[in-house]
């Protein structure tokens, strides 16, 4: 590995080229970086930056120094990267003759600049650079776009990686720092975000579309997912430049990342415990009731997140509060805390008891005529058939009455509808 960094004078020598073919052969296994830069601390800190992330790093501090490298026999480098000043030559020259050597011409090569110029974005286009980015460099955003591009073929247009290697907010930041445009896709539908020379247009995410759902994708995101390079055409729905991300979004992407690492895991269901919330309501600030009413012991703190209208860092921190207070228990302890309260036995619900002497009645068979005392009729009959049967109220026969069968007439008739 060459971390180290010599005088740009000894690069060019042959003493440099055989202690950098040294350095390779120490350290196989490991993706190699050609690094090209005439500016040795701006070189030392991107050489430092590759070399934490894993990357085995070759320093060269001009074109020429470059090119011989890249003739002489070993394996050859996963990834170019060069300053577009340099001492005997430019960036973009070194790209074209790379691209023009077929031992070469498959190698990504990124463009950085110092000093950005109207003209250099349609120049790295033409010279066939996979990525231009312009003052400031972050080193972080060269490790990411080397960590997604190195080992790939030039030209490629999908590259694969997970949260677990290189997390959506540092592929996200990287990506606005280029000049490309494309789309980065969760895996399993979670959702996906586009961009278009750096700028996020659009993003889609657990249901929600906008600037809302860019947030909640870098904060929930995890998984596998794939970056896809080529035109972004439709109009999207909001755009957010690279220092609004930098500044506004991962500053409280940062606070929320924190609060994880140290409280509530998001998997863990709360519940309200209404007597400890009566104590300390007066204390609370009023809009914590939009934060208290979604706890229900069924929500998990990830949904709950999802759900609130708070930003995901000051809801965390809110329910955090709220549970240091006693206000939210877990779910299973107040459930334990009840059921020692209301004793062992708990009454059940209230079922009748089936009769044992009751018998099903054939509603296609006529019941048998109840008559009282009196010899009148029963005060039920069931009609029916097929159907399900109508109960009809009759009064008593009285003295002057019609017959029995005039008395069902009417009856039938002034219920006609029901029947």
């Amino acid at each position: 590995m060459a971390t180290a960094l010599p005088q740009p004078s000894t690069y060019a020598g042959p003493e440099a080229l055989a202690e950098a073919g040294a350095r390779r052969h120490a350290s196989r296994g490991r993706p190699r970086v050609l690094l090209v830069d005439s500016a040795p601390g701006a070189q030392a800190v991107l050489a430092a930056a590759l070399a934490e992330a894993g990357f085995e790093v070759l320093l060269v501090a001009g074109a020429q120094a470059a090119l011989a490298s890249l003739a002489e026999g070993g394996t050859a480098p996963q990834l170019v990267v060069t300053e577009v000043e340099l001492q005997d030559g430019d960036g973009f020259s070194l790209c074209g003759q790379v691209r023009a050597d077929a031992r070469t011409a498959h190698l990504p090569v990124l463009l950085l600049a110092r000093r950005e110029e109207e003209f250099h974005r349609d120049l790295a286009g033409g010279v066939g650079a996979d990525d231009y980015l312009a003052h400031p460099v972050d080193a972080r955003d060269v490790v990411a776009l080397a960590r997604l591009k190195a080992g790939q073929c030039s030209g490629d247009a999908a590259f694969a990686s997970d949260t677990q290697r290189l997390p959506l907010t540092d592929v996200a930041r990287a990506l606005l720092a280029g000049v490309r445009s494309g789309r980065v896709v969760m895996a399993e539908g979670q959702g996906w975000f586009a961009f278009r020379h750096g700028l996020v247009v659009d993003a889609v995410f657990n249901g929600e579309r906008g600037s809302l759902a860019f947030r909640r994708m870098l904060c929930f995101g995890a998984g596998d997912y794939a970056v896809t390079l080529g035109p972004e055409l439709h109009k999207g729905s909001f755009t957010m430049d690279r220092p609004y991300l930098c500044e506004t979004v991962l500053q409280g992407l940062e606070r929320f990342d924190a609060l994880r690492a140290r409280g509530l895991p998001l998997a863990s269901r709360l519940t309200v415990d209404f007597a400890r919330l009566a104590e300390m309501l007066a204390s609370l600030p009023e809009d914590v009731g939009e934060v208290v009413r979604l706890f229900d012991g069924r929500r998990t703190l990830r949904a709950m997140l999802l759900e609130c209208q708070f930003p995901e860092a000051v809801a965390y921190e809110a329910s955090t509060r709220l549970f240091a207070l006693g206000i939210l228990v877990p779910a299973c302890l107040l459930e334990e805390r009840e059921r020692a309260h209301c004793g062992s036995t708990v009454p059940g619900f209230f079922e009748p008891a089936p009769s044992v002497d009751a018998e099903p009645v054939d509603a296609r068979e006529p019941a048998p005529a109840a008559c009282g005392g009196d010899g009148a009729s029963a005060p039920f009959t069931l009609v029916g058939g097929s159907q399900p049967p109508v109960i009809l109220d009759f009064p008593k026969k009285v003295p002057g009455a019609s017959s029995g069968a005039e008395g069902l007439e009417g009856a039938v008739r002034s219920d006609d509808a029901g029947v």
